[in-house]
């Protein structure tokens, strides 16, 4: 009898995970964009930093998918199918409760869901998370080979380039949202750089940059009014 054809191994590196990452955040601004485009006619860009078109949270969740799908390679899948269900579910809950606590702002809302926690998860959303990144993970096998291709030579140096540049993308960003909201709520500029930040980075621009973002005390005004 011919023996069975072994399993392509989950390779877990720096490398494949920049380059996952980095493809996450750009195609999931591309999906989300494109089904806006065809649901409502309009093109929206959910992006969330402050240069380039980037969604963070597509670009961990995809990460933490390929991590799960790497160390349960071969074991339960039932185990697996959980594994990714958390990962879902602790990337929203960590996210929705640092913008809540941290910034007093909200960029989803689950609170109408069926069993829920503070608006940020819900049972819904906890199988569609199980679901989404089981169904990912049959394909990464096939990814980590693919992007084992781009480790080494050239890419080595796009890697590095690239990663001091999303360090320093994401570092800014935290700094302008940070301005954002002490702005927002009151706080006056200390330094001859926030008052930079919010000449060149205004409510208005960051508004249309954060397109789903809304500061709590507007989202009570608007249910207060309604």
């Amino acid at each position: 009898m011919p023996s069975k054809k072994a399993k392509l191994p989950i390779r877990v590196s720096y490398g494949i995970i920049f380059w996952l990452f980095m493809i996450a955040n750009l195609a999931g601004v591309l999906i989300e964009g494109l089904f806006y485009l065809i649901a409502f006619g309009k093109w929206e860009t959910h992006v969330v930093t402050m240069w380039g078109p980037f969604c963070l949270l597509y670009g961990f969740g995809t990460v933490g998918f390929y991590l799960v799908a790497a160390a349960f390679q071969g074991k339960s899948y039932v185990l697996e199918l959980i594994g990714h269900a958390l990962i879902g579910d602790g990337l929203e809950l960590v996210g929705g409760l640092l913008l809540e606590f941290g910034i007093g702002m909200r960029a989803w809302d689950y609170t109408d869901y069926f069993m829920n926690f503070r608006g940020h998860i819900c049972l819904r959303m906890t199988i569609v998370w199980g679901l989404v990144g089981f169904a990912f993970g049959r394909f990464c096998p096939l990814i980590s080979k693919g992007l084992s291709q781009f480790e080494h030579g050239i890419f080595r140096i796009f890697i590095i380039i690239l990663s001091v540049f999303m360090l320093i993308n994401m570092t800014f960003t935290v700094i302008c949202i940070v301005r954002w909201s002490r702005r927002h709520y009151g706080v006056k500029a200390d330094s001859s750089f926030e008052e930079f930040l919010d000449e060149r980075y205004d409510d208005e621009y960051m508004s249309k940059r954060f397109i789903e973002w809304h500061f709590l005390d507007d989202l009570k005004k608007n249910d207060s009014h309604g």
